[in-house]
């Protein structure tokens, strides 16, 4: 009897631990890490708190590029390897957003509204568009081939009760329309939580990013054109080391058909990418 129950035991242990390794095992990912260094690694503003990266985003190629620091550095990597780095008088460090051989940025510090743009190969930049609006901006991103902003309505003065509007720009500064949210989504596919991101379009689906809180997991949701969850996947947020400062959802990029997360590991970035296609089994 002793024995039975003992291989019984035994039994559910084996089964408990194949389960644990089925879930552990069933996504794979890579990842790269740069030592944090502002001569010659990936830039960073760092205060009594925390660790700051403003910029981050990745090319068609699988480049790195990083803009952050106290004076704006643009750092570009292939691997662990620096392809080359630029400081910039001309903006503050802010989001980057590559879009075939140009990078993008918008400098709305102190209402200065400015857009440019920069050869992705070298950091020089090609233009700028000044001053492209008068409001004063809350909040924006980038997504395709536009620029949308959460606005405040054109007033003399800004309080409690100023509306705000969003508003989608061309990557020239123009203006195009006004838009009903922040990623110019169809309703049934807008993020009903605004802590939910959406990180972008894959084949015919829609990709989002959540956080479970009391779990400590990042969630990864695949979504349909109905707004239909097809595959939800739980990732422990260790994976993925510390988190930055700044702007955290410029932390968080889909490109070339993989998610990746940057994090930190004491004095290293860490680069996680997480393929698509074995993230959601598809």
């Amino acid at each position: 009897m002793f024995r039975t129950k003992l291989k019984l035991k035994l039994s559910f242990y084996v089964l408990i631990m194949i389960v644990i390794a089925f879930c552990t095992s069933s996504f794979t990912y890579k990842q790269v890490k740069i030592p944090l260094n502002n001569d010659n690694g990936v830039p960073f503003y760092k205060d009594e708190l925390a660790y700051y990266i403003d910029g981050f985003d990745i090319d068609k190629n699988g480049n790195f590029y990083f803009l952050a620091g106290e004076n704006a550095i643009l750092a570009c990597f292939t691997g662990e390897n620096l392809k080359f780095r630029k400081t910039f008088t001309e903006f503050e460090s802010n989001q980057i957003y590559l879009l075939d051989d140009k990078i993008y940025l918008f400098d709305y510090v102190f209402r200065k509204n400015n857009l440019f743009c920069l050869d992705r190969n070298n950091g020089n930049i090609i233009s700028r568009n000044q001053n492209i609006l008068k409001n004063s901006v809350n909040s924006f991103l980038f997504r395709d081939t536009s620029l949308i902003m959460e606005i405040f309505n054109n007033q003399k003065s800004i309080d409690m009760s100023t509306e705000l509007g969003i508003v989608l720009f061309s990557l020239t500064g123009k203006f195009i329309k006004q838009v009903n949210n922040v990623y110019n989504l169809p309703s049934n596919l807008n993020p009903k939580c605004c802590n939910v991101q959406f990180l972008g379009q894959w084949n015919d689906d829609y990709v989002y990013w959540d956080y479970d809180l009391d779990n400590r997991l990042c969630k990864f949701i695949l979504r349909n054109k109905k707004g239909e969850i097809i595959v939800t996947k739980n990732i422990d947020e260790k994976v993925f080391g510390v988190p930055f400062y700044g702007n955290p959802i410029e932390h968080r990029k889909l490109r070339n058909g993989s998610i990746y997360i940057l994090g930190r590991d004491k004095k290293e970035v860490i680069i996680t990418e997480l393929p698509l296609k074995e993230l959601f089994n598809k």
